[in-house]
C-alpha cells in the first residue's frame, strides 16, 4: 500500500486476513476499514481495480464483508468465488480460494459433507499436478478432517510437513488426519517438531516461549495419553503450567486448565481440583473455573472421591455455562455443556448408588453426543459419554450393551485408548495397539 496506494489487491489482501473461514470467525469492521481506505464505496473500489481477476476478487471481498449475517455472506462469497473459478479454470490460486470458501460455509452441527467433498475434489486435482502446493495440501487436510474421510487425506498429510518444514502450523496440520485415524506415533512426531518450530520462531523474535502454541502442546499431550505414556503427557502439562504461571491472559489460563483436566480424566488419577464459588467466568479464572473441561474434571473427580459439595458446585457451573450458551445465537454450542452436565450428574447418581438415574443421564448424554460432529482433534468433551455409559453397563453386568457403547466411541474416535480398554473389558477382545493400528503406515 505504501509502494502503490492505488494497488487494489494490497487492500484486498489485508482485508482477507481478518476472515477466518474454517472457524466461522471474522472481524468485519476491521476488514471494512481496510477496504474503505481504497475507496469509500463498493463501486469506487471496483473502479480502482483493473478489470478481470483483480476486480473480481475485490468485488467478492465486498460480498464477504458486506451486508447480511455471517452465513449469508459466506455463502454469497462462495458463489462469487465459484463464478471466478468457472471464469478462470486454469488458475490454481483462484481454485484454492474457491475451495477454501466452500469450507468456510460449514457450521458446527450442520451437515456440510457435500461442500467439503467438492472442495476436496478441487484441491486434490491441484495437489496431483503440483504436489508441492501448500494451499492444496492444507485444504485437503481440512476437507477430510473427519473419521470417515481422513484416510483420503493421508497422502497430503504426509506431504505437507515436507512442503513447509520450518512452519509450525504446517508441521502440526498433518496430525489432524493422524488423530482421525488413531495414528498416535505420527501425532507425536508431528507435534514434537511443530512445537520446536514454534519455539524457534519465538526465540528468533524474542517472544516468550510456549504461549503461541498451546494448541500443538495440547495435541502432543493427548497423543502421549493415547500411547499410555502418562509421564510424557504430564511433562507437557508442566510446560503449559510454567507458561500459565507467568501469563494470566484468559486464553493461556484456559489452555493450561483444559490440559490439566484432560490429564486427570484420561489417567483416572482423581484429585481434588479447587472450584471457587461465584459466577462462571468466560475465561480462565484464578481457579481455572472458566474452562468447562476443568469444571468437568473437578466434578467427576469429586464424585469419585465422595466430595458431594464440590461435585454439586461443578454441576451448577456446567448448568450455568449451558444456559448462557443457549441464550446466544448458536444453540449448538450449548450441547457440549449439556453432555458434561449430565456426565457429572451421572457420576453423582452413581456415587449415591442410584444407577437408574445414572443410566438415564448417560443415555441422554450419548444421544446428544451422537448429534455432534465427531471431534476435529482430541476428544471433546474430554470425557466421551459413551465410555462412561459403557463403564456403567459393565458394572450392571450388561457386557454386550457396554461393548456397543465403546464401539460407538471408536467409530468417532478411532484407536482411542480408553475405548479400546473398555471394549476389552466388555467383550474380552484384544485391543489393537494404541501406537499404530495395523495397515496404517502407508
Amino acid at each position: 500500500q505504501k509502494a502503490d496506494p492505488a494497488f487494489a489487491l494490497a487492500y484486498w489482501g489485508e482485508a482477507m486476513s481478518y476472515n477466518h473461514p474454517l472457524w466461522a470467525e471474522q472481524d468485519q469492521a476491521a476488514a471494512r476499514r481496510v477496504l474503505e481506505r481504497l475507496a469509500p464505496t463498493a463501486a469506487g473500489r471496483a473502479a480502482k481495480a483493473p478489470a478481470g481477476k483483480e476486480r473480481d476478487l475485490v468485488e467478492a471481498a465486498d460480498v464477504l464483508f458486506g451486508a447480511g449475517d455471517k452465513l449469508t455472506r459466506d455463502i454469497g462469497y462462495a458463489g462469487a468465488m465459484g463464478r471466478m473459478h468457472a471464469r478462470y479454470p486454469a488458475d490454481d490460486e483462484i481454485a484454492c480460494l474457491y475451495a477454501l470458501s466452500l469450507l468456510g460455509t460449514a457450521r458446527a452441527g450442520e451437515k456440510s459433507t457435500r461442500n467439503s467433498m467438492q472442495a476436496a475434489a478441487i484441491v486434490q486435482d491441484i495437489f496431483q499436478r503440483h504436489p508441492q502446493h501448500p494451499g492444496a495440501a492444507h485444504y485437503i487436510i481440512h476437507a477430510f478432517d473427519d473419521p470417515d474421510h481422513a484416510i483420503l487425506g493421508l497422502p497430503a498429510a504426509r506431504a505437507y510437513s515436507r512442503i513447509a518444514p520450518s512452519a509450525a502450523h504446517a508441521l502440526h496440520m498433518p496430525s489432524h488426519i493422524f488423530v482421525q485415524l488413531g495414528l498416535w506415533d505420527d501425532v507425536v512426531a508431528s507435534n514434537v517438531v511443530a512445537y520446536k518450530a514454534a519455539n524457534d520462531l519465538a526465540d528468533l523474535k524474542n517472544l516468550p516461549r510456549g504461549r503461541e502454541d498451546f494448541h500443538t502442546l495440547s495435541w502432543l499431550q493427548y497423543a502421549y495419553l493415547q500411547q499410555g505414556k502418562f509421564d510424557e503427557a504430564d511433562k507437557a502439562v508442566t510446560t503449559a503450567k510454567a507458561v500459565a504461571d507467568k501469563d494470566t491472559s484468559p486464553r493461556v489460563r484456559d489452555g493450561y486448565a483444559s490440559m490439566k483436566a484432560r490429564q486427570v480424566v484420561e489417567t483416572a488419577k482423581w484429585e481434588k481440583l479447587a472450584l471457587p464459588n461465584g459466577p462462571v467466568k468466560d475465561g480462565g479464572a484464578p481457579g481455572y473455573d472458566g474452562s468447562a473441561a476443568y469444571v468437568l474434571a473437578a466434578g467427576l473427580g469429586a464424585a469419585k472421591l465422595g466430595d458431594t459439595a464440590t461435585a454439586n458446585l461443578a454441576l451448577e457451573k456446567l448448568k450455568a455455562m449451558r444456559v448462557q450458551a443457549e441464550s446466544g445465537s448458536n444453540a449448538y454450542r450449548a450441547k457440549p455443556f449439556a453432555i458434561m452436565e449430565k456426565e457429572v450428574g451421572a457420576a453423582l447418581a452413581s456415587a449415591q448408588k442410584d444407577t437408574a438415574a445414572a443410566e438415564r443421564l448417560l443415555k441422554d448424554a450419548t444421544a446428544i453426543e451422537l448429534s455432534l460432529d465427531a471431534p476435529s482433534g482430541p476428544a471433546e468433551p474430554i470425557q466421551p459419554s459413551f465410555e462412561l455409559y459403557g463403564d456403567l453397563l459393565i458394572e450392571l453386568h450388561r457386557p454386550a450393551e457396554a461393548a456397543a457403547q465403546f464401539q460407538q466411541a471408536l467409530q468417532r474416535m478411532p484407536n482411542r485408548r480408553a475405548s479400546l480398554r473398555g471394549l476389552e473389558r466388555a467383550s474380552g477382545q484384544r485391543p489393537t495397539t494404541a501406537g499404530q493400528p495395523a495397515g496404517a503406515s502407508q
